[in-house]
């Protein structure tokens, strides 16, 4: 069986400060070892409680795989390949925008992403999937250290910058399957507390799905 290490992080990842102090990134995700397998993206926008809300725009999307159907929850519109915008706030803490996809080899997309702190609150974070669309959990392991297994993550912490994080997958010929990478990209704090974090937030999102498939 065939086995190569898939760079799930971020190719092109740029951050910068505009004139209206939001951060703007370029993702380039290599998905070539997975051609041809039926998955899920998903952006999700996580209200931290803080005093202020933030948004996020994906622009410039391109991809050699498939786009399919797309779920909306929350403060979300648009739709892929067009600009999409997530927004949170107090009464939405969960934002998601979520679309089926037989990938190809490569994604491709900016981010816009405002920076407004989290005062004494947790911070606003996006997080980005790929998904197994048969149970709504990540395709592959990742070497993210919370357990939650996102492709990168980035937590809206004020700065121009922010706290991001980029993970990487090892994965053989079998869709789904897959091991930690060992050549991420970010320090891998991995402790009980962060693991189970990771896996609260991913059971917590699973329920929220199959909720959302009953209405």
């Amino acid at each position: 069986m065939f086995n190569g290490f898939l760079p799930f992080c971020l190719g092109a990842l740029l951050a910068s400060a505009s004139a209206f102090a939001d951060s703007v990134y370029s993702v380039d995700v290599d998905t070539s070892l997975l051609s041809g397998t039926s998955a899920q993206l998903a952006f999700d926008l996580i209200y931290g409680g803080g005093p202020s809300n933030n948004t996020v725009t994906i622009s410039g999307f391109s991809t050699d795989g498939t786009l399919g159907s797309v779920s909306l929850f929350g403060l979300v519109t648009g739709t892929l390949p067009a600009t999409v915008t997530l927004a949170d706030s107090p009464s939405f803490f969960f934002n998601e925008y979520l679309t089926d996809l037989t990938l190809g080899t490569y994604i491709s997309f900016g981010l816009d992403v405002t920076t407004n702190g989290p005062g004494a609150s947790l911070p606003d974070a996006l997080s980005v999937f790929l998904l197994d669309p048969n149970t709504g959990f990540p395709l592959v392991t990742t070497s993210d250290p919370s357990g939650a297994d996102s492709l990168f993550t980035l937590n809206i912490n004020g700065t121009s910058e922010g706290d991001l994080g980029v993970y990487t997958s090892t994965v053989d010929a079998t869709p789904g399957s897959g091991s930690p990478g060992s050549g991420a990209t970010v320090p891998e704090p991995r402790t009980s507390i962060l693991l189970g974090a990771g896996l609260a937030f991913l059971i917590w999102r699973f329920e929220q799905r199959r909720y959302r498939r009953t209405l």
